[in-house]
């Protein structure tokens, strides 16, 4: 007697690390394992559970991630990216002269270049964070901005926030790591920040002598500027952490607009000694909402692309 034919089963992830139609088990315990909330169901046809996706504001085309699993047509126009592709563009290119708030002027690109050689072999005894910025329309009216702080899948202390102040990519990319500073708690343990935004590590180099020099910093007791190391890592490039960073940094374009940050009395705060900020426990970080498949697929039709970024830059 022939043996049964297993029926095809389609797994379907309206909310995780990729939502999506899987054809196994072991594809859609991936994208849940380690995601708080997380929303999936198997179903027998992948009508119900394209039907399903869409009960979730999930719509999606094509086939399924990791699989060759055919799904339903989808109500969109066209096919939506997995989450993870949402995001803004790296640096391509140095710009050859600075901003008024930027590194001082005559940085020759080799310099640029140099950053990136700059890497801590053993990270075993640093505490490892992510750091980005995006922007949606970078250098146009109407833009928003988002940063992201990225210490590990569920952390307390990653960030999701929009930038204050101006919306530009590179606002953001600095604000993110300013967001690390002010949070990250005192240890003993030196604090290495990673970043893909090249412009943000040397604003910080060219600036921080200053800072020291005026006593800013030296003043608050906090991380000893000379255990803190910012070192570049190449965007987008399959790095869980700075793919974590991103997502996060895009995220917080979405949400509400904050005001200008009261730079003259944070710069006071870190000068007086009155308190140590980086003495405090980290606040609580609130749940990060989700954005809905609208918001996202309007945010993404908006982002920067090099020629944008490069005409902010000159």
């Amino acid at each position: 007697m022939p043996k049964a034919t297993k029926k095809p089963a389609f797994y379907a992830v309206a909310k995780g690390h990729v939502p999506g139609i899987y054809s196994t088990w072991d594809e859609c315990q991936k994208q849940i394992t380690g995601f708080a909330g997380n929303k999936h169901k198997k179903f027998s046809s992948a009508a119900e559970a394209n039907a399903f996706l869409s009960q979730h504001g999930v719509r999606i085309g094509g086939s399924a991630p990791g699989s060759s699993v055919p799904l339903a047509a989808s109500s969109s126009t066209h096919s939506q990216p997995p989450l993870q592709q949402y995001h803004s563009k790296p640096y391509s290119r140095p710009p050859p002269t600075a901003k008024p708030d930027g590194p001082a002027s005559g940085s020759k690109p080799s310099r640029w270049a140099a950053l990136s050689t700059e890497v801590i072999e053993d990270e075993s005894g640093w505490d490892v964070v992510y750091s980005d910025g995006a922007c949606k329309g970078n250098g146009k009216p109407g833009s928003v901005a988002g940063i992201g702080v990225w210490w590990g899948p569920d952390d307390m202390r990653n960030i999701a926030e929009r930038c204050p102040g101006g919306q530009t990519n590179n606002r953001a990319e600095l604000t993110a790591i300013v967001r690390v500073l002010e949070t990250t708690p005192h240890t003993k343990r030196p604090l290495l920040i990673k970043t893909d935004s090249k412009y943000s590590i040397s604003c910080f180099r060219d600036w921080m002598p200053k800072w020291l020099k005026s006593g800013a910093l030296a003043k608050g007791k906090r991380h000893d500027p000379r255990a803190v190391h910012l070192q570049y890592v190449k965007g987008h490039a399959g790095e869980e952490g700075n793919e974590g960073a991103d997502y996060l940094a895009n995220l917080g374009a979405t949400m509400g607009e904050l005001p200008e940050n009261d730079w003259d009395a944070l710069i006071e705060t870190l000068g007086g000694g009155s308190e140590n900020l980086f003495e405090k426990p980290p606040e609580p970080a609130p749940p990060v909402p989700t954005p809905t498949q609208e918001e996202l697929e309007a945010y993404v039709q908006g982002l920067v692309d090099d020629d944008e970024l490069w005409a902010e830059v000159l």
